[in-house]
């Protein structure tokens, strides 16, 4: 399978790129930045793709601004489908979208639960999955709804990164937000796996969750990590690091993913949580280790 890819040099877009080529397909990883339609438009027009997945945009835990989060994910994301609308047709495009479109709950989320966003950036992922819809009339679009996924690559801002390091690190205090927060932490290899199967199944047009069902409060991975490093830091929680719009639990539903994937003989387990901080630390051991050597 031909796959045209944005955002193919981000966290989920490195890992994805390389389960796409394990699997023998051939990816077109997009240089146009896609608030630049014109640039974006000029470079696809000649490519022979059968599908698209389009990861590019702006995330949550990076303080940007409001307008910046609408004009990339918003309509930097329409340029997209309206870029392959001018010269395609019958295409599924994949939009990775995200959990925190949905109302606050404490059950676990289906593909149908009310919708709620309650951050500018959750606001533009909603937003960009309804313009998209409504841009595409010569193609399908599936909205791709991510939860929380943790993995090598990602940036030190994210809980998980931030107190692997620390613990590797020996740092003696660590300072977070509120760690009683219940998340799905799931492997982003696993969760490339399943954007990866949605394709090649060609997935009918809609959204879907990835994620588990499986949630841990961050206290609890925190006591793995310790438990797994052998340190036991101090942690403090800081005032500035608090979100007001953080929600005390965040569980998705897979049963619709699950579904698709195995009416076509698909079934992927990913690794429980223990296996996944292991090989998260035993890298950043390996990238430390080399950095001291420089």
């Amino acid at each position: 399978m031909n796959i045209l890819l944005t955002g193919g040099n981000g966290f989920l877009g490195t890992h994805l790129v390389r389960d796409l080529n394990n699997c023998g397909h051939k990816v077109f990883l997009s240089k146009s930045n896609i608030s630049n339609y014109e640039s974006l438009q000029k470079e696809i027009e000649n490519i022979n793709f059968d599908t698209v997945i389009h990861l590019a945009g702006l995330s949550h835990v990076v303080d940007h601004s409001p307008s910046l989060l609408y004009e990339t994910n918003v309509i930097g994301s329409q340029n997209v489908v309206h870029a392959v609308e001018k010269n395609h047709q019958k295409k599924k495009i994949f939009l990775a979208s995200t959990c925190h479109v949905y109302a606050d709950t404490t059950s676990p989320i289906s593909e149908t639960f009310p919708l709620g966003p309650k951050s500018h950036y959750a606001a533009s992922k909603l937003a960009m999955e309804f313009i998209c819809n409504n841009t595409a009339l010569r193609n399908k679009i599936v909205s791709l709804r991510l939860f929380n996924c943790i993995g090598i690559g990602q940036k030190e801002s994210f809980f998980i990164p931030k107190i692997l390091k620390a613990h590797i690190q020996k740092e003696p205090v660590i300072h977070l937000g509120r760690v009683e927060t219940k998340r799905e932490f799931n492997d982003v290899r696993w969760a490339v796996k399943v954007i990866r199967s949605l394709a090649e199944v060609d997935a009918p047009p809609g959204n879907y969750n990835i994620c588990s069902g499986k949630a841990f409060k961050a206290s609890e991975v925190l006591s793995l990590v310790s438990e797994k490093t052998k340190h036991f830091p101090e942690i403090i929680s800081d005032v500035e690091l608090l979100r007001p719009d953080e929600q005390n639990i965040i569980v998705g539903d897979p049963t619709r993913t699950s579904s698709t994937l195995s009416q076509n003989g698909i079934r992927l387990r990913q690794p429980p949580i223990r296996k996944i901080l292991d090989d998260m630390i035993i890298e950043y051991k390996r990238q430390i280790n080399a950095q001291k050597k420089l």
